[in-house]
């Protein structure tokens, strides 16, 4: 969404503020100090030009000669905008000399030298190049934000000394970790005393201010956000020209705000209202990660003459996105953050307040380009007893599923005693191992099966990409597809400030399920999509039917990759063939069973279902479900995705048949998270997996049939135990090989 008010046509000015920033005069000692070092780190604050500068550095220094210097992100945001910065401060093309990498979109080239990307996909590379032959440097930027990925690619770096796969290169890697707010002696320590080199401050002075409207008491509501629209609306009116960023948390709440803004700013008389007569105008926009690289480009572009430019973002902007002409920044103080609700079971996307380190990041937004102001809605009561110094880094709090399963093929496999910078709980490890193994990824080994090795193609949750290739196998992918991009994508329905148009865009929506048939909301993302893809104007029909065009526009691009990849899966001698017979809509619910089987409840009392996980929690539907009042009759369903308010909510929903779970709800129960204790550690014994593969056998004695009875029988004889004790030790030896390659 873009708002302009009283604005003119742009001028075809593009050019960028380029200051001599405070690295500069460090290039030399960085350089040398990435010669000499393995292991790097350098401190630099906000301000201090680390991310755009210090790659070209080493490119011309000559560490471009024999692989890439890899740069990584947290975000695909910051990913993109920065690698066009860099390409335009080096006057070359994106994809040439400079490029990136993001989920679904490779912009590179056989030329490219220095590529930007995030740290996902850097992480997703290691699995076909494991050593990372191709690189002769990787840069971890923004390490203080401590992404699942990124602590993973510390530890993957670390082991990789640790084992001397050194000698499996050509030519040594050199690891350099920049951050801005990162315990620096707890990671050099991590990293063997690696040296640390920091950067001095920010460009400019900032001036920050807490205005006391939120507190302690406001840290569940939602008040902050009519209140940092207040706050923006006077920063507008009483302060002299540059540009504002607001800081909020999701896109949803950021299109509210802007609507919200928008409406406000048009009632301002510019001849009597502003304190500077020389602003004539708002041009507001919004920042968030799901927003095609077309949108994000609008973002760093300077606004007309006289028009002032008003950013509400995400906490995308607080890393290295660079929105030149900030002088003003607006911090609502909260983050919509990843943790790992028990009460659920599940991972739940809450809005938390943010922590200290990252206030600081976000007021030093203002002060890039001229001095600046932050303004803190919030309290300094509220600083002090609701916002920690640090996050938590995700790792020790969201599901560890995918990134075990990257680590297992990698065959490592030791995932207890992997070296994490911060070791994540034990039970959150055994969790992850539990949730693989019920999705079939792994073994009762531990080993990763055919399917955990498709599921690994995939840019997706497991289960998810569960889902998907089971609609392949069944060949009909067409339906899955679609649905998996539309849930890969932010917010597809548009979500307006202003209560008439809200219930208005409500009503829109519902229509369009009743057109998908009314009871399944997969049904309605396909629904959308499909009709989206067959307009002749999409825009249109996306404006008309209360749909983000932009993020149907990234839908599109991410279906069209995944295609790719199952299509690609097809030709796999090993991949799956199966049939189905039953109508369209049947075949993707059943479909979405294959690989959403923990996520489904049963009909409880009145109007809630309990979960069938082990955990029996209490759930609602959400009222934005075409499922919402249709609760009498429904028995079993299917959800998505949970929000935690006062009550647990499932959203996206779909009903489904008890017939096509039965044979599914049994995993969740087959094997207590515990027993994997082993599996985590690499430590399975001849005799565990006897006595596993004895209770496998078991269930089937209920049946009655002489033939399961012989084979449990089988498995206990001589035979049968000396080939499992053959197994273990010949398991045994590879280990002891792989610990003699250690450095003493």
């Amino acid at each position: 969404m873009e708002k302009s008010v009283r604005s003119r046509r742009r001028e075809d000015n593009e050019s960028f503020y380029n200051p001599i920033l405070p690295i500069h005069k460090w290039k030399d000692e960085l350089v040398r100090a990435a010669k000499d070092n393995s292991f790097l780190i350098v401190m630099g604050d906000t301000g201090s030009g680390k991310t755009t500068q210090l790659p070209q550095y080493l490119y011309k220094a000559g560490f471009g000669k024999n692989g890439m210097i890899g740069v990584t992100q947290p975000r695909r945001v910051a990913t993109i905008s920065v690698a066009q910065r860099v390409a335009e401060e080096m006057n070359c093309s994106l994809g040439s000399t400079v490029g990136y990498q993001v989920r679904f979109d490779d912009c590179t080239s056989e030329r490219t030298v220095i590529k930007y990307m995030t740290d996902g996909c850097l992480l997703r590379n290691t699995l076909a190049d494991p050593d990372l032959t191709k690189y002769s440097t990787i840069v971890l930027d923004e390490a203080h934000e401590r992404s699942l990925s990124t602590d993973i690619l510390f530890g993957l770096l670390k082991k990789q000394f640790q084992l001397g796969s050194r000698k499996r290169r050509k030519y040594p890697l050199t690891v350099i970790v920049m951050s801005a707010t990162l315990e620096t002696q707890k990671l050099s320590l991590f990293f063997g005393n690696c040296p640390v080199v920091t950067i001095p401050g920010k460009l400019f002075p900032i001036k920050e201010r807490f205005l006391n409207l939120i507190g302690p008491r406001d840290k569940d509501s939602t008040a902050y956000v009519t209140e940092t629209v207040k706050v923006t609306l006077q920063t507008h009116l009483n302060e002299t020209e540059g540009d504002i960023l607001v800081f909020l948390t999701g896109q949803a709440e950021i299109e509210r705000a802007c609507n919200l803004l928008f409406k406000k700013a048009e009632a301002i008389d510019y001849r009597h209202d502003l304190y500077d007569r020389s602003v004539e105008g708002l041009l507001i926009l919004p920042l968030y990660g799901s927003m095609p690289t077309d949108q994000q480009k609008r973002i760093f572009l300077a606004p007309p003459a006289g028009i002032r430019k008003c950013v509400l973002s995400t906490n995308i902007a607080a890393t290295s996105v660079t929105i030149e002409g900030i002088r003003y920044v607006v911090d609502s103080g909260f983050v919509k953050q990843l943790n790992y609700n028990p009460r659920a079971g599940l991972d739940i996307l809450e809005i938390v307040p943010i922590s200290k380190s990252e206030a600081v990041q976000r007021a030093g937004r203002a002060g890039r380009t001229a001095p600046g102001k932050c303004f803190r809605i919030y309290s300094e009561e509220f600083w002090e007893k609701c916002m920690p110094d640090h996050m938590i880094p995700d790792i020790k709090r969201t599901s560890l599923a995918s990134v075990i399963l990257t680590l297992k093929c990698l065959e490592i496999h030791d995932v207890i005693r992997f070296p994490y910078l911060d070791h994540p709980e034990e039970k959150h490890i055994l969790e992850a191992l539990k949730k693989l193994y019920q999705c079939g990824a792994i073994d009762r080994t531990g080993c990763v099966t055919k399917l955990g090795h498709f599921i690994m193609e995939f840019p997706l949750s497991p289960n998810l990409a569960c889902a998907v290739i089971k609609a392949t196998s069944f060949g009909c992918q067409e339906l899955l597809l679609p649905v998996a991009a539309m849930l890969s994508v932010e917010h597809v329905f548009i979500q307006s400030g202003e209560s008439q148009k809200q219930k208005e865009a409500g009503q829109g929506h519902e229509e369009l399920s009743q057109l998908a048939g009314g009871c399944n909301d997969f049904a309605t993302l396909l629904y959308i999509f499909e009709q989206c893809k067959t307009s002749p104007k999409p825009a249109a029909w996306c404006h008309k039917n209360g749909i983000h065009w932009r993020a149907l526009k990234s839908a599109l691009n991410v279906e069209k990759q995944l295609k790719e990849i199952a299509n690609r899966l097809k030709e796999n001698k090993d991949f799956p063939v199966e049939k189905f017979d039953g109508p369209r809509n049947e075949m993707l619910r059943h479909c979405l069973c294959a690989g959403y089987f923990s996520n489904v409840a049963r009909r409880s009392v009145g109007r809630t279902f309990r979960t069938m996980d082990g955990h029996g929690s209490i759930i609602h539907i959400h009222p934005s479900s075409a499922l919402f009042g249709k609760e009498s009759q429904l028995e079993w369903i299917l959800f998505h995705n949970v929000l935690v308010t006062s009550k647990i909510f499932v959203r996206t929903v779909c009903p489904i048949r008890y017939e096509w779970v039965k044979d599914l709800l049994p995993k969740l129960h087959d094997i207590d998270a515990y027993e994997l204790s082993n599996v985590a550690r690499e430590e399975v014994t001849a005799e565990e997996i006897l006595k596993w593969e004895s209770k496998e056998e078991t269930k089937h004695r209920n049946d009655g049939t002489e033939e399961a009875l012989n084979k449990i029988k089988k498995r206990n004889d001589d035979k049968s135990i000396s080939d499992a004790k053959a197994r273990y030790l010949q398991r045994k030896q590879q280990k002891s090989e792989m610990l003699k390659m250690e450095p003493s």
